[in-house]
């Protein structure tokens, strides 16, 4: 059958971007087949774009044998939280100075998580001569090339390559977004998507019957196949998606629509799939939390796993250069009332809250559905803020690029574990000092943030120290066990 390129246009409008998204988990109706690195530990990456302000994340609540506190007290008028404020949020010491620390006050989920010994906060993570561009502390991040040295995979593309070198076609990751993240950037199929609606491969408006359908899924399956061999970057980790979901399209075809619908079941909390702990929905993380919990448990009656096991979410607003917002005593509005009131004029607070509230109610929902034995999350960020708020002392006060910032590692204990690491919970790494600064006024990092990669591969994902050195290795770096798993 022949047809014209308009034809071809207008069939494919729409339809080449799913092709390219997730139907391919509609072919896993039994664990068995899944390749061997779809199954395994679950990990789930949080990023928090921006730019989070670590120094009132992990706030310093007294000196120990330092400074940090009077630093911060001096530095921080305006954004400055009290001593009074941070008792019930209060954490390990800090190991360098044994300065007493706190979590934000309204960070009270993650505090019940840590007394519980499900989180590490490592402390000061980021990497030398820290750049203070979002582009290219991001990309630094996601491809764990702080030497810009021309690395084109990121991070976790080339840990899942080495996961999935052999296998038939896995696709093991998930970036819950838009656009697929290029930390994984990689020779193996991540797909990106935002909804459920995505899993639906569309019927064609266009060409109904199968010897017009044919000859449309060809051209699509030649497109992929040769972009999948020859591309490089985004485009060839697209393409890869693409060619895997291409090659199977009969196969997704002849799939109910049952898979979809018990996932709306389990994101909904419908009969059967209770949700633990519920969180609104205007909370942008909570939502693809959700997600993440729901393709955890699977898409078919029984809840066989589909595969995907590495996921990406994230939650933007942390570039708060102005109006970041002064915490509110809880004495004078509790945090209940914040909430009902969407926490005016406190936008970092909130967006804390948002990032604490559906890490704890995605938690919970997993612990609900016995998953939280085998799943680790990290959060990160491109880098944190100046040490010193901006402005003059009034609302507008925000503060300005930065470097260090805190990762917060939550999984299960020894106890809880079902695999042979888990996560020791407590404070890692050291505060940086305040009073020394670097020469822009930002914190001097006290972890190399390729350490805390290198220790979720080798502990968590089970690659050797070899393996992560040959990925995380630029310019001579040699991966080190931080302790935050066992």
């Amino acid at each position: 059958m022949r047809f014209t390129r308009r034809e071809f246009l207008k069939a494919t409008v729409g339809a080449s971007a799913v092709f390219s998204l997730p139907g391919i988990w509609l072919r896993a109706r039994e664990a068995s087949a899944l390749e061997a690195c779809e199954q395994g530990p679950n990990l789930i990456l949080v990023e928090l774009d921006g730019g989070n302000d670590g120094i009132n994340t992990v706030v310093p609540v007294s000196d120990g044998t330092g400074q940090n506190r009077t630093r911060y007290d001096a530095a921080r008028q305006w954004l400055n939280i009290a001593v009074s404020e941070l008792g019930p949020t209060q954490i390990d010491n800090d190991p360098l100075h044994n300065g007493e620390l706190a979590l934000h006050p309204h960070m009270t989920g993650l505090k019940s998580l840590y007394d519980s010994g499900n989180v590490a906060v490592i402390l000061g993570a980021h990497y030398a001569n820290g750049n203070l561009s979002h582009d290219v502390s991001k990309s630094i991040w996601y491809k764990a090339d702080p030497l810009l040295s021309g690395v084109s995979e990121g991070w976790m593309g080339r840990t899942i390559d080495h996961l999935c070198s052999g296998q038939n076609m896995p696709v093991p990751a998930v970036d819950v977004g838009r656009s697929l993240n290029p930390l994984f950037f990689g020779q193996t199929s991540t797909l990106a998507f935002t909804s459920v609606s995505d899993l639906v491969i569309p019927s064609n408006p266009v060409f109904t019957q199968p010897e017009q359908r044919q000859p449309l899924e060809e051209a699509f399956r030649t497109v992929y196949q040769e972009l999948a061999a020859n591309a490089g970057g985004f485009i060839g980790s697209w393409a890869r998606a693409g060619n895997a979901v291409a090659s199977r399209m009969d196969a997704y075809r002849s799939v109910s629509s049952s898979g979809a619908e018990n996932l709306n079941a389990l994101i909904n909390g419908a009969s059967g799939h209770p949700i633990a702990s519920p969180t609104p929905q205007r909370y942008g993380l909570a939502t693809a939390l959700r997600l993440v919990y729901a393709l955890l448990r699977g898409a078919q009656p029984g809840n066989q796993p589909l595969g995907c096991r590495i996921f990406r979410v994230g939650i933007g607003g942390f570039d708060t250069h102005s109006d970041q917002g002064r915490h509110i005593s809880l004495s004078q509005k509790s945090l209940h009332q914040k909430v009902a009131e969407n926490f005016p004029d406190e936008l970092h607070g909130k967006l804390l809250h948002q990032v604490d509230k559906a890490i704890t109610a995605f938690w919970r929902d997993l612990e609900a559905a016995n998953l939280h034995r085998n799943t680790l999350i990290m959060t990160f960020t491109e880098f944190g803020r100046r040490i010193a708020e901006n402005g003059n002392n009034n609302a507008d006060s925000g503060t300005d690029h930065g470097t260090a910032s805190p990762v917060f590692v939550i999984g299960p204990t020894k106890a809880q574990a079902s695999t042979n690491s888990f996560v020791a919970g407590g404070v890692y790494g050291a505060y940086p000092e305040l009073h020394l600064p670097d020469r822009n006024g930002n914190m001097v990092h006290t972890v190399d943030f390729r350490h805390v990669y290198g220790e979720i591969m080798v502990k968590w994902l089970g690659l050797s120290n070899a393996t992560a050195n040959q990925i995380l290795g630029s310019g001579g770096f040699t991966y080190q066990p931080q302790g935050f798993l066992g």
